[in-house]
């Protein structure tokens, strides 16, 4: 084990968070984008990412809240939204200071295969559907921690602010994931420090 154990996120932070799924989404419901988001929250968004429901329900209730639409082609759309962000170049050399693990609201069925490529390098995989918790629910980041040393220094990236709150208090260093991808160089600056 090295001295710094790094957690990642995905979404908005390794890869591409959903948007395009979202925008041919709204194209077919024809509704939209806060209407179609504020159900989705509404109805499924938890039990979703908690991994309570099965993500055949979550094809069958866009069916049935939006008829219009075609499933087959937004899974498709679903497919195509997933792609890597200029972070996942840096976890080879991340790799050599630190111990790399992710920490994700996502699907498994989702982002697994997304994953694949950088698995020898990951220590640990951490998906809110596979542990029934969603950040920023404390839950999920003492999943995470239990599989980590409890001597070794944490940094935590995440792209949205409040997952960023529940890692602060359990001890965890955190750098916020911007779009303008400075934090990339905040982490390595981050690694060579705590060496």
């Amino acid at each position: 084990m090295k001295n710094i154990q790094l957690v990642l996120d995905v979404g908005g932070v390794l890869a591409t968070d959903l948007d395009h799924f979202w925008s041919e989404l709204v194209k077919q419901a024809q509704v939209p984008y806060e209407a179609v988001r504020q159900k989705y929250r509404q109805d499924i968004r938890e039990k979703l990412w908690q991994g309570h429901i099965e993500e055949h329900e979550f094809w069958n209730w866009l069916y049935k809240t939006f008829p219009t639409i075609e499933v087959d082609s937004l899974k498709e759309a679903l497919a195509n939204s997933l792609y890597t962000l200029e972070g996942m170049n840096h976890l080879n050399e991340w790799s050599r200071l630190a111990d790399l693990h992710i920490l994700s609201n996502h699907r498994s069925e989702w982002l697994l295969s997304l994953l694949d490529p950088i698995r020898p390098i990951l220590h640990t995989i951490t998906i809110s559907s596979l542990v029934g918790a969603a950040k920023p629910d404390k839950t999920i980041y003492h999943h995470c921690m239990a599989q980590l040393p409890s001597d070794k220094t944490v940094l935590f990236v995440d792209n949205k602010q409040e997952n960023l709150e529940p890692a602060k208090a359990i001890g965890w260093h955190t750098i916020h994931a911007k779009p303008d991808q400075h934090w990339i160089n905040q982490v390595t600056d981050f690694l060579h420090t705590y060496q």
